[in-house]
Order: C-alpha cells, then structure tokens, then sequence
C-alpha cells in the first residue's frame, strides 16, 4: 500500500471516535427537537401528504435556495422525474448530463426514454466542463427557430442537467448562458448541496428547476424525501398536479384525473422531520466545513494524495469529501486500503462507476472521459459524519 495511504490509515484511526458501532460514511444526526417534532405530527394526527407541515417544509426549503416556490416529494428521483415531465421532454429529446454522478438523473431520463448526452467533468468543481460542452455544441448543435437539435443523434435538445457533486456548485452563470444560446432549460440536481453557494448564489439563482434530496445520508434529512424548487410559477404548478396523482376533482370532492399522474408527494411526518431539521442548516454546514479542514491537516504531508476543495467563490456544504492519489499509482491499492478501512467499522467508498459504463446506456466512444475515469479509477470518498470530533 502506498505510504500516504498507510499514513492517512493511521491517522483516521487515531481521530475517528472510538464506536462499538460503524462509522458510516454519512449519516444523520437525530436531535431530541427531531424527534419531538414527529412525536408532536403523531399526535396530531398530521400524517398525510397535505396540511400545515407539509406546506411549512415547502416554505423552508424554497428559503434555503432563496426562493419563494417549492414542492415537497417523496424523493430526490422523484423531484427529477416530474421536472423532466414539466419540460415535456419525450423519446424524442436529448438531455445533457455529466457521466460521474448518482444514478438519479439518468434514471428520470430513461423513464421517458429521452437520450442522455454525456459532457465530461471539469476538475475545478467535478461538474460538466463547460468548454467542452461549448465545443460539442458548436460540432453538433443546430438551433433554428427557438429548437436545438444534436445532428449526430437526430434528437431535439431539451435540457441540460448539472450535478453538483459532494456539494460543490459548478460554473452556473457559464451554464445559463449555454443554456440561453441553445434554447434550452436548465435543471440543477442539489441532492448534495443543501446549503452550498457559489458567488454568493444557491443554484435555484440559475436554475429553471432545482431538485434536491433529504435521504436519510444527506446533509439535512426528513428519512426520505426530495423537492423542486423554481421561480417559474407554471412549472411548479404542473409538477405539483403531476406528484398528487393529476386528480382535478378534488374541488367538488370528486376523483377525476385529467392525465396520468403520480403518487410522489411527501408525508406529513417526514415533513415534520425536515422542518426541524432544515433549523439547524448552517450549524450543520458548519460543521461539515470543519470537517474537511480535520481531513486538509491531515494530508498536509503526505504528497501522494489531495483532497478535492471548492474554487475560489464558492461555499460548499462539504457533503462528502473526495480524496485523490495524485500519482494515480494503483487502484489495487486504493481498493485495498477501502476494504481495511471498512473491514475495521470506519466507512469508505468509491467514487460511483460512470454512467456510461452501465450496461443500458450506449456510449458514446469518440467522446472523451479522461476526467470522469481519472476521478473514478483514483478517487474515494471517507466519512463526514456527525460522530467525527471537529476542531
């Protein structure tokens, strides 16, 4: 095993708090107010997915981005799916997506049998690289009339998706901008950055819809549940009708639905969950962000690795933090060193496997992914969770 990684073995050990149980790579911190909070939506009765809480959360989440609409779901999927149904996006349709992210995107994007077109990452913020978006664009994009088509796929451009990875913002004025140009929308998936700024903006400052995630490993938590977030009041609308199923008779207290629909809103008591919570946001940034600083001493010496930290006008939650061998020496050894690590209770993991390489995606292999391999092949992710003792 290299040096460093040894070195940084011992040195997470001698840090990390001594637990019977296993240190995860993340995990949520359930306050007494928590738990009272759902105690007290228990005993009132509020379970559902309508009502005061409900709409309470959906007020603290567009507040965290900024914004004045949201709508709360069942899960950060979800929150994807119906933004991709808002845009009308079909089997017709292309959606730009960076190939190094959870599978979330892809997924919304393979359930209305759109193509996705995968933009390598940039290694300033691990999002799409936006000078080779804009050189693909200029060999292939051909807008007319307020439509793009790709001319290598035959297929109208609808969307682009950004990611922002470990809860780092990319470069989002560059992706208006393309966005502008192209005539399409932009949606930025915020699973992992609750919290998080670049110039002193959320995403949803940019975004058409903004999506985010409270799984039960995010930053702020409701068990399980997602949302979309948008200035674009039709939008929210639609997505909202969309998620409780398209029923329109509610009114005159009678179930007619006047398209196919989704059961995908969020239950009172996670909401509950969410709205204590989402209080304590800029604690918990706080303390991620301290975190990382832990991790950042730690490899002060040791050359052979570095840890992945926000461009120079951003503010990033630290969601996890992203190690790299900057050698690229071996990735038996990188493999090696998460399986001891795992093997003793600590938590670590590789970064996800390409999109690209999964076997119900065509890939693309004049395009080149020498950033999103290099971040794979040599990147892993170690714990930032609330059991880690911070300065």
């Amino acid at each position: 095993m290299l040096v460093s990684l040894k070195k940084l073995s011992v040195e997470i050990n001698n840090w990390y708090i001594k637990s019977d149980t296993p240190i995860h790579i993340n995990e949520p911190l359930i306050s007494n107010e928590d738990i009272s909070s759902v105690v007290e939506t228990l005993e009132e009765k509020w379970v559902s997915t309508a009502g005061p809480i409900v709409t309470e959360f959906e007020r603290s989440i567009a507040s965290a981005f900024d914004n004045t609409n949201a709508v709360a779901l069942n899960s950060g999927t979800s929150a994807l799916h119906l933004s991709l149904l808002s845009l009308d996006i079909t089997r017709s349709d292309l959606v730009i997506l960076a190939p190094l992210t959870f599978v979330a995107p892809l997924n919304a994007i393979k359930y209305l049998g759109a193509t996705p077109l995968f933009i390598d990452i940039s290694l300033d913020d691990l999002s799409i690289d936006i000078a080779k978006l804009n050189h693909y664009a200029e060999k292939y994009f051909s807008t007319k009339n307020n439509k793009t088509v790709d001319l290598k796929t035959k297929k109208i451009v609808k969307a682009l998706i950004v990611v922002d990875v470990f809860g780092h913002l990319g470069n989002m004025k560059a992706y208006r901008e393309f966005c502008n140009k192209y005539r399409i929308s932009l949606i930025v998936d915020s699973a992992e950055s609750v919290g998080s700024k670049r110039g002193g903006l959320t995403s949803a400052s940019f975004s058409d819809i903004t999506t985010t995630s409270f799984n039960g490993n995010k930053i702020i938590t409701s068990g399980s549940g997602g949302a979309v977030i948008s200035k674009k009041e039709d939008l929210i609308e639609k997505i909202k009708h969309l998620s409780t199923t398209a029923n329109i008779g509610s009114k005159d207290f009678s179930y007619y639905h006047d398209q196919v629909g989704y059961n995908y809103r969020l239950p009172a008591i996670n909401a509950a969950l969410g709205n204590s919570q989402i209080k304590e946001l800029k604690n918990k940034v706080s303390n991620f962000r301290k975190i990382h600083s832990k991790y950042k001493q730690l490899l002060r010496n040791m050359d052979e690795l570095k840890i992945f930290s926000e461009v120079n006008d951003a503010h990033s939650n630290y969601w996890l933090n992203l190690f790299l061998l900057k050698d690229k020496a071996s990735k038996e050894e990188k493999n090696e060193f998460i399986r001891k690590l795992n093997n003793s209770g600590i938590g670590a993991r590789n970064v996800w496997n390409p999109l690209y390489d999964l076997p119900y995606v065509n890939k693309d292999k004049e395009l080149n992914y020498e950033n999103a391999d290099y971040v794979f092949n040599y990147g892993f992710n170690l714990p930032s969770t609330s059991k880690l003792n911070t300065p």
